[in-house]
């Protein structure tokens, strides 16, 4: 064998020797602990967690319907120019659009009205002319009649001549064309009568029209609230189109606003109408605030995969301390339970040695209730709300050792369990329940005692300097052993 090789292995041997008995001697010293939390008592909330915005109840989207520069803003309820923020009341001035355009195009609708009336005039005068050509004529021809029918008793003779007779038969003719013509007349003038009325009414709605048109050049507000939103300024150009401008958003009452909260569709089985929502905002991170979920919008929608409902909850808010669009976080409550026993998960998963156990529960093999007349009065092993799942926990006692406690399971926040003493047992706030255990040996306990960890690295002890003394040599100083110190 190389020397290299046999001087590696008796190394190795050596090492595993000291290691073997340093492991050894330090088992021998270890000591078992209880790693313990404690029974609270407190309220417990079983809540459904979201996010939402805050949303204005109602909001009103105030629009422009006519083409126009932004002349003017109006005043709010405190005289100061509208802005954002502003106070208003219904049918309160916004903002005019300039009507130069729209005067002007109301000129000429008056116009036509006033020739539609002239029109009616002259027509109503053609119609009394031709009523009165009708009797003119009527008279004529009753004459014309009258004077053929005594042609016709004479007869063409000496008395009366043919050429005679001839004329009284085409005077009787003229004048019954001269009726028909009278009439013809009249029906003519009373249609254009009835076409100038009808020319004056259009006139007039375009009248009506323009003058509505002026009345949109001045934007009001339909509403008593709040301006949240102006998106225009002065001497801004507005064009209408198919869809109305938007100009102002107004919020009819900030102080009866909403959440707009994004529930899970693992979650939202738990939510209904009614239901208490307790929530808490950025800007007021010490305070919590309570509204009433309203209700639940069927249409859901959907992002990575993750399908959310929106949630309406309203929420009074009388000082006006919230503001829209904020961001809430919100706890819809499904259950609350006061002066509830709590105690951590981890109390569950606990599984003692026998020599852990106390010697008067030793022996015994402590099983959960399995009889309805084991659980407390009023709790139904079947609710699903109440819980009814039997478990075991084991409390620690006065010497170290550890006493199993039955418990009814109840509700459970992931991390902590509202648990009820199976009848018999005695489990009250303040007893110790075991977690675990952790060995512990002298050697770590003292480390631990004079501030070093058992698992850290040991701080170096640090040498005193001397205060030099005569005989101490320049660069020197007086120490034990003699060596030389740092320069002073």
């Amino acid at each position: 064998m190389k020397p290299i090789l046999k001087w590696g292995v008796i190394v190795a041997i050596c090492a595993g020797g000291a290691a073997a008995w340093y492991l050894n001697a330090d088992s021998a010293e270890k000591t078992v602990q209880l790693r313990t939390t404690s029974v609270t008592k407190g309220d417990f909330v079983n809540k459904v967690q979201a996010t939402g915005t805050l949303e204005p109840q109602e909001l009103v989207d105030v629009g422009a319907q006519v083409t126009g520069e932004i002349k003017e803003f109006g005043t709010d309820l405190n005289g100061n120019r509208i802005d954002y923020g502003s106070e208003v009341k219904a049918g309160q001035l916004l903002a005019r659009i300039d009507d130069t355009i729209v005067e002007l195009d109301i000129k000429r609708a008056e116009a036509s009205v006033a020739q539609a009336k002239a029109q009616i005039l002259s027509a109503d005068a053609a119609v009394v002319q031709a009523k009165a050509n009708i009797s003119q004529a009527k008279a004529n021809k009753n004459k014309a009649d009258r004077d053929l029918q005594r042609a016709k008793k004479l007869g063409v003779g000496d008395a009366l001549s043919q050429m005679d007779y001839d004329q009284y038969v085409t005077a009787a003719e003229s004048a019954a064309a001269n009726l028909e013509s009278a009439l013809a007349q009249l029906n003519t003038a009373e249609a254009q009568q009835a076409g100038a009325a009808a020319q004056l009414q259009s006139a007039e709605a375009q009248l009506q029209s323009e003058l509505r048109n002026r009345d949109y050049t001045r934007i009001t507000t339909p509403v008593d609230g709040t301006i949240v939103v102006r998106q225009v300024n002065v001497g801004q150009t507005v064009v209408s189109s198919m869809n109305a401008t938007t100009l102002f958003l107004v919020a009819r009452d900030l102080s009866k606003m909403q959440i707009w909260a994004s529930v899970n569709e693992a979650d939202i089985a738990k939510v209904r109408p009614g239901q208490e929502v307790r929530y808490t905002v950025d800007a007021l991170p010490n305070e919590t605030f309570k509204g009433t979920v309203n209700k639940i919008r069927p249409n859901a929608t959907m992002s990575s995969n993750v399908v959310t409902y929106i949630v309406e909850v309203d929420i009074d808010n009388p000082d006006r301390k919230l503001l829209p669009y904020m961001s809430a976080d919100a706890n819809f409550i499904v259950k609350e339970i006061k002066d509830a026993l709590l105690i951590p998960d981890a109390a569950f998963d606990f599984r003692p040695t026998p020599d852990m156990i106390a010697e008067s529960h030793r022996g015994k093999r402590p099983a959960p209730p399995a009889k309805e007349d084991e659980l407390p009065a009023g709790l139904n092993p079947a609710d699903a709300e109440s819980g009814g799942e039997r478990a075991l926990v084991w409390k620690k006692d006065a010497d170290n050792k550890v006493i199993p406690v039955r418990v009814i399971k109840g509700l459970s926040d992931g991390t902590r369990t509202v648990v009820t003493p199976a009848v018999g047992e005695s489990l009250q706030e303040g007893d110790e329940l075991v977690t675990g255990i952790m060995l512990v040996t002298e050697k770590s306990a003292s480390g631990s005692a004079d501030g070093n960890s058992p698992f850290g690295m040991k701080r170096p002890e640090r040498r005193q300097r001397s205060t030099g003394g005569a005989e101490a040599k320049p660069g020197q100083n007086a120490q034990a052993g003699g060596r030389p110190g740092p320069p002073m």
